[in-house]
């Protein structure tokens, strides 16, 4: 029998439809365990690269962009492009405070219009990218500290909603569990961030 030392997957799913992807990708996650295989699982769906690997290369232009752990690439993108490719993560400058004390604690942060993010040590002060996830944005009432901002669209999904908001930085995307007491289009709310699902990069 043939004992290959690297397995190549080639966008295997990608002719499947939403249900029966997610079911091939565990089955191949289950062979590959079970067997004990070495896969190399080229894919363009950060969701499946998540579900499948241990390991994760993300390429730009022939170049690897950052390697490491799926947890990794997700939580601390290395680049804009990284943070833009693991997740639906919206881009907005800001400005990097580097070894200032920030309201939580941290030795340096980045502002983001009135809202203040940690940010990495490595990064010099000046202007920065902050990658903010759409489960990171915290809906709160008007009179709230946050940034001002009113909904535009809503899509109720069944298990999350999704919001479009206008804000000052422009339009925000949120994806929001609170489905049994939607927001009504036009509603002005303050948002804030959660401590996951942000982070700075260089500019």
């Amino acid at each position: 029998a043939l004992e290959p030392a690297v397995l190549l997957f080639d966008e295997p799913l990608s002719n499947l439809d939403a249900r029966l992807r997610r079911a091939m990708r565990e089955e191949i996650r289950s062979i590959q365990q079970r067997l004990q295989l070495t896969v190399a699982y080229v894919t363009h769906d950060q969701s499946e690269a998540l579900a499948v690997s241990d390991q994760i290369i993300v390429m730009n232009k022939g170049t690897i962009a950052q390697s490491g752990a799926p947890s990794e690439l997700y939580e601390q993108p290395s680049s804009e492009f990284v943070a833009g490719f693991m997740g639906e993560a919206m881009l907005f400058e800001g400005r990097n405070h580097a070894g200032e004390a920030a309201n939580n604690g941290a030795g340096s942060y980045a502002e983001l219009g009135p809202l203040r993010v940690p940010s990495p040590a490595s990064l010099a002060s000046g202007t920065v990218k902050i990658a903010v996830r759409p489960e990171a944005w915290l809906i709160g009432p008007a009179t709230a500290q946050g940034l001002a901002a009113r909904l535009t669209k809503r899509t109720y999904l069944g298990s999350i909603m999704e919001y479009t908001f206008a804000s000052a930085l422009g339009e925000i995307f949120v994806v929001s569990p609170q489905v049994q007491t939607p927001l009504d289009v036009g509603a002005p709310v303050s948002l804030s961030l959660a401590s996951h699902g942000v982070s700075v990069v260089a500019g």
